[in-house]
């Protein structure tokens, strides 16, 4: 919000009230728009706020949340020019006395918040992740991001200007939403706002609103890299093991997928992706970026993925494993860890089971013994003589992405996010994930599953959700270590088609 965007509602409200002091001689009961008491949509969006603070306490301390307005363009010492008007600084008084705090400017650099370092101990149990490590589709995105990989910005302030999308962008964008309009409305005029043309956009306040979400949410992203490097925290946190008395080697780290999160994945880069986040998406699954039909060597697929990224391999992501279909044979290394899982792994894979298990058919991904979830998907293997996806991905990016199935127990979550954390849940691994609603989401039908009786016989202890969202197994060397069934970071979302820089050389 700028000082002229302000002023401009206050010219507005200046006009109702004029019309009211010029007729109110001679029609006392014609209504009138004019304003009773002083109120702008600052004040209207600091009242929803607050309604939301006071609606959402925190579960543990019952605590109302803090609300906290930054308002990086307002300037409300201004007491001379255009953008000067005594109502502004009053505006800011009024959120004051409301209780809000109220932040003046863009940030400086020692503003950035940094995460706890790995090396700090929490007062409960400490939580390492598993040596095989589940990842859902949010993490995948984060993985192949540009945000991620790409050069960060020098300061703030060029942070800010990254994302104010290029001319091309900004007209394709335009291009689709006239598409749209027309497919809901054939006799809708077209209205292009004029703004998406602008070559001399400068500034984030300057764009259409849905792009102006978006950037400013990319901005936030691309803050928290540069405070601490998503690649950067998990590689500390598999190291962390070392220091927890649990000798490890990242080298021996595994990650693993479901086969829906790899497809959605694939989906998902094809249509939005553009050309950095297209090849390391391909080289992830070890698919030709030039060909994705046709599968590379692995050595190839690896040196695709790093090329260009701020980071040389420094997680062993490198052969990518998938959870299959197939039965698994009571001696597979897989199952070693589910005989001896701690009851909250249960807890959760029951409460994973019974969400799917709502569905109005049987669920095709739900656990059968131990099949668990994934069914086969036609995808570029060894075996195939082809090497092609059989037309189940279009690499193309011409197909529209299909929205994500949401379960009828909560419409929080969607099936492949319930599936992914079910099979970490069921083998007892760590299930990395970027979707802290989803989360939180489970977390709740967790509690709702152990008030109904669902979880009856399962001793998670009272404070296992609330605490720690986790939990550990009886083979660890500290008795105080666990192995955590939940690991949250911070998204990273596909971002290079909004970049306005050249990144790379």
């Amino acid at each position: 919000m700028k000082n002229s965007r302000l002023l401009a509602e206050f010219r507005e409200i200046d006009s109702y009230l004029t019309e009211s002091d010029e007729d109110e001689d001679w029609d006392e009961d014609r209504p009138t728009l004019a304003q009773t008491q002083f109120d702008n949509s600052i004040l209207k969006m600091a009242r929803t706020l607050l309604q939301a603070a006071r609606a959402n306490p925190i579960e543990v301390t019952g605590e109302i949340p803090q609300v906290v307005l930054r308002l990086t363009r307002l300037d409300p010492t201004i007491s001379e020019g255009p953008e000067a008007d005594p109502r502004i600084a009053k505006t800011v008084d009024m959120l004051q006395e409301m209780g809000i705090i109220v932040q003046l400017g863009e940030r400086v650099q020692e503003e950035l918040v940094l995460p706890p370092s790995s090396e700090d101990k929490p007062s409960f149990a400490a939580l390492v992740p598993s040596l095989r490590i589940n990842l859902d589709l949010s993490v995948l995105i984060a993985l192949i991001s540009d945000l991620t990989h790409a050069p960060l910005p020098a300061s703030i302030e060029e942070a800010n200007k990254r994302f104010i999308p290029p001319k091309e962008y900004r007209e394709w964008k335009q291009t689709r939403r006239k598409q749209t309009q027309k497919t809901l409305d054939h006799d809708a005029p077209d209205a292009g706002d004029p703004r998406e043309l602008d070559e001399g956009l400068v500034s984030v306040e300057d764009l259409p609103h849905d792009l102006a979400t978006h950037s400013r949410a990319l901005t936030n992203q691309l803050l928290q890299e540069m405070s601490r490097s998503m690649i950067q925290e998990i590689k500390d946190r598999i190291e962390q093991r070392g220091t927890s008395g649990i000798p490890t080697s990242i080298s021996s780290v595994e990650f693993w997928v479901t086969n829906e999160a790899r497809d959605r994945c694939l989906r998902i880069v094809s249509k939005i992706g553009a050309v950095n986040e297209k090849r390391r998406a391909y080289a992830l699954f070890s698919l030709d970026p030039s060909d994705p039909a046709q599968r590379i060597p692995l050595e190839q697929a690896e040196q695709l993925f790093w090329l260009n990224s701020r980071f040389d391999r420094t997680l062993p992501l490198f052969p990518l494993h998938f959870h299959s279909s197939s039965p698994l044979p009571p001696d597979s290394p897989v199952l070693e860890k589910r005989a001896a899982r701690h009851p909250f792994f249960k807890a959760l894979a029951t409460t994973c089971q019974h969400i799917l298990d709502q569905e109005t058919m049987p669920h095709p991904r739900s656990v059968r013994e131990k099949k668990f979830i994934s069914q086969p998907t036609p995808f570029p293997s060894e075996s195939s003589a082809s090497g092609s996806p059989q037309g189940l991905i279009d690499f193309t990016g011409n197909a529209e992405i299909q929205r994500a199935t949401v379960t009828k127990a909560n419409p929080r979550l969607t099936a492949h996010t319930v599936e992914s954390m079910l099979w970490g849940a069921e083998l007892g691994w760590t299930t990395l994930t970027a979707n802290r609603t989803s989360v939180k989401a489970i977390l709740k039908e967790m509690d709702i599953a152990r008030l109904i009786g669902k979880l009856d016989g399962l001793d998670i202890g009272a404070d296992a959700v609330d605490e720690t969202a986790s939990a550990g197994d009886s083979d660890r060397v500290d008795p105080g270590v666990q192995e955590a069934a939940i690991w949250i970071v911070d998204p990273r979302s596909l971002a290079e088609q909004m970049c306005s820089q050249a990144l790379y050389q």
